[in-house]
């Protein structure tokens, strides 16, 4: 993600805090208009979006023609965990279509490809044999929106197209209700990376070779990164309404041993900071960092 995105964003609305500012951006980032952040979140929706329903989806779709390949893709991948392989099934579409595909959504502006850093499986010897759901294991790159609202859009909007175009907002809105705040955690994901790379990478005198997320067939990892120097850095990301406890600390530790990996140093984002029980841990490579420590990412 630019840091761009989400600093002209913040100055162009002004949030009354970044917990506002994180869910507001996971709608309408990328929106080139100003809203009223006063305003509660349907309201916005319904003024911004809802109501200009038609003209929102004729400049989004006017490139992909109205062709249902596309759209089912982009629905796949903006309500799944964006993986190649999960999308094209959930899109019902075969690889070499499904990659053709991409690369038009690509080239046409919508989509980015994150790749995998998993290591292809090694064999002792030529005949070395595995579990079936090892040996047909394949490893998956993922897909990212170029922006929070396009995202938003194939995600709860075009969804509901039709019953829109007739004017019934209620089976959206209990929709948006139910996932909104799973749908807000990719996005508060992005920008712990963003945060990570911009900030404590300067902050720890280090140089990023790469930063993402990570993925295999065993474990998933919101946030890893590897430094120039050598080191290894890894992160999750929690957007719920509850403080963070140890229990997530010794998850992470956990997928971490799975994979054979001893971070240098780990990182925890909350939405609503941490337990006593987190906070009073005695780990030297634990650093706790809330929502409103991301304000920096503004300036």
């Amino acid at each position: 993600m630019d840091r761009t995105l989400i600093s002209e964003f913040f100055h162009r609305n002004m949030p009354a805090d970044m917990e506002q500012c994180i869910e507001l951006f996971s709608i309408f980032g990328g929106y080139d208009e100003p809203i009223n952040t006063d305003e509660p979140v349907e309201s916005l929706i319904l003024h911004h979006i809802l109501e200009s329903f038609e003209s929102h989806r004729e400049s989004l779709l006017s490139p992909l023609q109205n062709d249902s390949l596309y759209l089912n893709l982009l629905h796949a991948i903006a309500v799944g965990d964006r993986r190649q392989g999960s999308a094209y099934r959930r899109a019902r579409i075969g690889k070499e279509r499904g990659n053709e595909a991409f690369e038009f959504l690509r080239y046409s502006g919508y989509l980015t490809l994150e790749r995998s850093r998993e290591m292809p499986l090694q064999r002792a010897h030529p005949k070395q044999r595995f579990k079936k759901e090892v040996e047909h294991h394949r490893i998956s790159h993922k897909f990212r929106f170029t922006s929070p609202f396009l995202r938003f859009w194939f995600a709860f909007v075009e969804p509901f197209s039709q019953s829109l175009r007739e004017g019934k907002t209620t089976p959206f809105f209990d929709h948006f209700h139910t996932h909104f705040n799973a749908f807000v955690g990719f996005t508060f994901e992005e920008l712990c990376n963003l945060y990570i790379r911009d900030i404590l990478a300067p902050k720890f005198n280090s140089d990023i070779l790469d930063s993402g997320s990570y993925w295999d067939r065993e474990v998933e990892i919101d946030l890893l990164t590897e430094t120039m120097e050598g080191e290894t850095w890894v992160g999750e990301c929690k957007w719920t309404n509850h403080k963070v406890n140890k229990k997530e600390f010794h998850k992470l530790d956990e997928k971490c041993t799975k994979i054979s990996l001893v971070p240098d140093k780990i990182f925890l984002f909350a939405k609503r900071g941490f337990s006593n029980e987190l906070m009073d841990l005695k780990e030297k490579r634990l650093y706790r960092f809330c929502a409103e420590d991301l304000s920096v990412l503004t300036n």
